[in-house]
């Protein structure tokens, strides 16, 4: 009789849960529940202990956990039992949905909110919501997951679901995490956190720590980052989580960039608990794919030949190939399955390259294709757009529920007022209004002052904005000019057809890599400089390239200058860098044609000095003239209009430029120096 009440309450516990969580259970209680379930009658009872068995097999052993899930349906269909069908549907779609099958975990997670809302069970309908959003979030949808996931939040707030809020918001801030809007999801972590706290709940707390991991990981704040997983790592232990704990180990294991070998022995180790439990889970196609790429890199940096002894890496070339091969197609293969489109799109672009360098052009160019196409489709400007819109109504939608609620309040309480206290308040009324009388037309006055001074600030400032998109519109003008797109395109069609597919190939890829930096960088008033830098190099490289190598560069930085968090305005030195090649070397018959890039820095300013050995200023000008063809630049008059710009909102001469022969009276070789004050990425 114990036994059996023991197995009610667990029942009950269970049956009350937003979310199917993993829950420490060993193996002696799920014996004694399955014990106890022989002598339960074919009725609710036994539904409610067949639902509890299955969460104890939910995050161990999830095909047991279906097993029995299915026979409870069965069972609650047989009787007819709304209540009872609801949740089993419910809790399929949890397991569908670690196996990555997300088309049928959404099916079943709408069969139950469907139930619970003719049975108006909003707690259970706020938990449908939110689990359609976390399948939409896995498929990179994130515009419809945050619209599930803010209505499932807001149903928790009117339910006063404070378990289920706290879990809905730490689920918002993994979606601004996938978007890279990281303030915000640092914003809702450090907001579930609380609520998890108070609560108790070690596996939502291990959840949060796991995202703020995440953030910092992506910031390249490491060493925040591993404090993080850690203490994620211990609670999901405590809890017995297998698959969350797997998953931190694979996390953890992408913070050792620099020693290959410890993040190889932390992704197979978290591979083997995915292939014990469930390896369709998301995460676990995700980590096979980090194997896939660490194979991948060995082979490709020719590790193997240095002599370097990796104790988890094969020694063998051939062996080495094999698991790059099989790790990575299978991760693209499996992701493409479940409609894992973030996963595929990774694992494709890795792929490709691997292929590439093996010599497979041809299905390299086609998994290349995949990952740009899912690219494009999943970070598109219109859903962040959207997101931002979503934010915006939630807020709107508390400000007025919040508004209403006081009403209500207020209206109660205005009923017990008693009649002195009316009689003080229009006494005090009659007295505000008398004082507020002898200040309006002062107030009116200054308000009428301020809101002047205002106005020419914001049109002042609107000014400054407007010059500054179209100067930076110019800069997008000529750094992607149709000569240059052109000739690129018209040098690839070259290699092509002298069946050089490798050069193309290579050209195709920076080519590619420029266009995407350029137009990301150029949704920005400014830019990490290690982007801009990059894109820098690519361009110069892709004129040489397209030049037949008929001048050589040099790139410098100082090696002081941290790239990840200086901030440069975005296609301000590359024309420098194109007056050089076009009004420099390229009409230049020397054979060492050289082009150096320098970024040097002083206490509060950095120094990029384009410099060249080409025919020179005057000589230039010459050749222009005789020209039949007028090319006209915008280039340098750009830079001089955005460098004004920059002294006009820093209120100071702090930006520089000069463009000067190297020596005077020697026409040999153009320098051009552009100093610009440092700017700091803000954290």
């Amino acid at each position: 009789m114990k036994l059996a009440l023991k197995l009610l309450l667990l029942c009950f516990l269970f049956f009350c849960l937003p979310i199917a969580q993993a829950q420490k259970n060993d193996s002696a209680s799920i014996d004694s529940m399955k014990k106890a379930l022989t002598n339960l009658k074919p009725d609710s009872t036994r539904i409610r202990a067949i639902y509890a068995i299955t969460n104890a097999y939910l995050s161990n052993l999830p095909d047991s956990a279906i097993a029995y899930a299915r026979t409870g349906l069965s069972l609650a269909i047989k009787l007819k039992w709304q209540k009872g069908i609801a949740p089993f549907y419910n809790v399929i779609g949890n397991i569908y949905s670690d196996r990555s099958n997300y088309a049928m975990a959404l099916k079943y997670y709408q069969d139950s909110y469907q139930i619970n809302k003719k049975l108006n069970n909003k707690r259970n309908m706020a938990s449908n919501l939110n689990n359609m959003g976390s399948q939409y979030q896995r498929q990179g949808n994130y515009v419809k997951s945050l619209d599930y996931t803010f209505k499932a939040l807001l149903l928790a707030e009117d339910a006063k679901a404070d378990d289920y809020a706290a879990v809905f918001t730490t689920n918002i801030a993994r979606i601004y995490f996938a978007q890279k809007d990281y303030a915000r999801s640092l914003y809702y972590s450090s907001k579930a956190l609380k609520s998890l706290q108070k609560l108790g709940d070690k596996n939502g707390i291990a959840g949060v720590y796991t995202n703020m991991a995440n953030v910092y990981h992506e910031q390249k704040i490491l060493k925040q980052a591993n404090i993080f997983y850690d203490k994620a790592l211990i609670l999901y232990r405590e809890v017995n989580n297998v698959i969350d704990e797997a998953s931190v180990l694979s996390q953890i294991g992408l913070l050792y960039e620099e020693d290959p070998d410890k993040k190889l022995g932390y992704l197979l180790q978290a591979q083997r608990l995915f292939d014990k439990v469930d390896p369709m889970y998301t995460m676990s196609l995700t980590n096979m794919g980090n194997i896939g790429e660490i194979y991948s890199d060995i082979l490709i940096n020719n590790k193997l030949k240095s002599g370097k002894k990796f104790k988890n890496i094969p020694s063998e070339y051939a062996e080495v190939k094999q698991k790059a091969l099989t790790y990575l197609t299978k991760a693209v293969e499996l992701s493409k399955k479940t409609g894992d489109t973030e996963t595929q799109s990774a694992f494709a672009a890795d792929l490709a390259h691997l292929q590439e360098n093996l010599g497979n052009y041809q299905s390299a160019l086609q998994n290349y294709k995949i990952a740009q196409s899912i690219d494009d489709s999943m970070y598109s400007q219109a859903s962040k757009n959207k997101i931002a819109s979503l934010n915006a109504q939630y807020a709107f939608q508390r400000k007025e529920d919040q508004y209403k609620q006081d009403k209500q309040i207020a209206g109660l309480q205005m009923k017990q007022i008693k009649l002195y206290a009316a009689f003080i308040i229009l006494l005090i009324t009659a007295l505000l209004v008398y004082f507020l009388n002898r200040s309006r037309i002062k107030q009116l006055r200054l308000k009428n002052e301020l809101q002047q001074k205002e106005a020419e600030e914001k049109t002042r400032e609107l000014l400054h904005r407007n010059k500054l998109s179209e100067s930076e519109l110019k800069a997008i003008r000529a750094q992607m000019n149709p000569h240059f797109i052109f000739n690129v395109l018209n040098s690839i069609e070259s290699y092509i057809l002298e069946n050089d597919s490798k050069t193309a190939s290579r050209l195709v890829q920076k080519f590619a890599s420029l266009s995407r930096l350029i137009l990301e960088n150029s949704t920005q008033s400014l830019v990490a400089a290690e982007r801009e830098w990059k894109a820098l190099k690519l361009y110069t490289e892709l004129e040489a390239m397209r030049f037949n190598n008929q001048f050589t560069y040099t790139f410098y930085q100082d090696p002081l200058i941290d790239l990840t968090a200086l901030m440069l305005p975005p296609m301000l030195i590359q024309p420098l860098i194109e007056n050089a090649i076009h009004h420099g070397v390229r009409n230049s018959i020397a054979v060492n044609n050289l082009i150096t890039v320098k970024l040097e820095q002083t206490e509060s300013d950095v120094i990029f000095t384009i410099e060249d050995n080409g025919i020179g200023m005057e000589e230039s000008a010459k050749i222009k003239n005789r020209s039949s063809i007028k090319s006209k630049s915008m280039g340098l008059s750009t830079i001089r209009e955005r460098i004004e710009i920059i002294n006009q909102m820093n209120n100071r001469e702090s930006a520089r430029f000069e463009i000067n022969s190297k020596q005077p009276g020697n026409d040999q070789g153009t320098i051009a120096v552009l100093t610009l004050p440092k700017m700091f990425r803000s954290n």
